[in-house]
């Protein structure tokens, strides 16, 4: 399942103004890549790097208010928040699509003779990205490539694979068929519950207190949320799913066929507030080594649960080796970097 990196996650400028002044449910969304030069980055670390250039582009060479997209993803599976829901997008080419369509860009380029490799978790990103902006940013169905709408190469070889980026077309890390839940079981709603942002649902009440039913300290308010992502991923360890905060189909349906756990992890102590701190926002990466407050407090608890990684605040190659054997052994996708998932597994995932 991808992951969701925010506007200050990846260290995004201020939006000079943003406008709302366009309608997606009489659209869709739009796909893109970033042009005929090859531009993925061997390395997740690069990426945040990456989006920042591109805002920087689209602000200051080509005077817009913003970065162009909606969303941006990357081969890694992680998806960048751009503009974001609900806000009109710069990138489609026309008036007309920009009022009717998002725009959601791969971090992949190249011409056809020679192209980025078009990954399992790229596809799995724009799925997420697609069924968010569905879910809760009121787009219609259509899925079509940024030539649609003038003359130009864009999406490129990427244009290839839509079909596939239509949510519940591939596995997803979850069954892409339920259609016929065990009796007593709701139907999972199509809806990927996560956060950040908020998902505001009636699904995220159905999931709430379905938890809460099963003893997990959660509040049942329809707002999928922080402490609705903590109880996910300490859910998700405990039951050997993958580990990614988010409700997908497969945790939908394990939250009402899975048998119930009297004791490891359960709610009281996800409520604790020295269970696990809040992710700070920040990924860790190398190279270069990051250095931050957080790092250090990560590689504490890495360094307790017996990994052999080093309690100084920098986030070096030291680290990023235990954090790979990490996430191998945690069943997480094995990138070296340490997000939402990775940091909340260290607190919550059970070997």
């Amino acid at each position: 399942m991808a992951t969701f990196v925010s506007r200050s996650a990846w260290g995004a400028r201020a939006p000079k103004k943003t406008s709302s002044d366009f309608d997606p449910s009489r659209g869709g969304v739009a796909v893109h890549h970033t042009g005929d030069v090859r531009f993925a980055a061997s390395s997740h670390s690069r990426c945040a790097s990456q989006v920042r250039g591109i805002q920087n582009h689209h602000m200051d060479a080509n005077g817009w208010d913003d970065i162009a997209y909606t969303y941006l993803v990357c081969v890694h599976g992680y998806v960048f928040e751009g503009r974001g829901v609900g806000v009109r997008t710069a990138a489609n080419g026309t008036n007309d699509s920009n009022y009717r369509y998002y725009a959601v860009c791969g971090l992949v380029g190249g011409t056809s003779a020679s192209y980025d490799t078009i990954t399992d978790q790229l596809i799995d990103g724009f799925r997420t990205a697609i069924a968010r902006l569905r879910s809760v940013g009121n787009a219609a169905a259509a899925i079509t490539g940024h030539k649609s709408f003038l003359a130009t190469e864009c999406p490129g070889v990427l244009g290839r694979h839509m079909s596939a980026m239509e949510p519940g077309s591939g596995d997803g890390g979850d069954p892409t068929d339920p259609t016929d839940p065990p009796p007593g079981v709701p139907q999972w709603p199509g809806v990927l519950l996560h956060y950040p942002p908020v998902t505001t649902h009636s699904s995220a009440r159905t999931w709430q207190q379905r938890m809460r039913d099963r003893g997990w300290t959660i509040s049942v308010d329809g707002a999928y949320g922080e402490g609705s992502r903590r109880v996910c991923l300490a859910f998700q360890a405990e039951k050997g799913l993958s580990v990614d905060g988010v409700v997908g189909e497969k945790t939908w349906y394990a939250s009402w066929n899975a048998p119930i756990t009297a004791t490891a992890l359960r709610g009281d102590r996800v409520s604790e507030p020295g269970a696990a701190p809040n992710w700070p926002g920040v990924l860790f990466s190398w190279p270069p080594k990051t250095v931050h407050p957080a790092v250090r407090t990560w590689q504490r608890q890495m360094r307790d649960l017996g990994w052999d990684v080093g309690v100084n605040g920098a986030y070096d190659q030291r680290s990023r080796e235990a954090c790979r054997a990490f996430q191998k052994a945690r069943g997480l996708t094995v990138d070296g970097v340490v997000g939402p998932a990775t940091w909340y597994a260290a607190w919550y995932a059970t070997s």
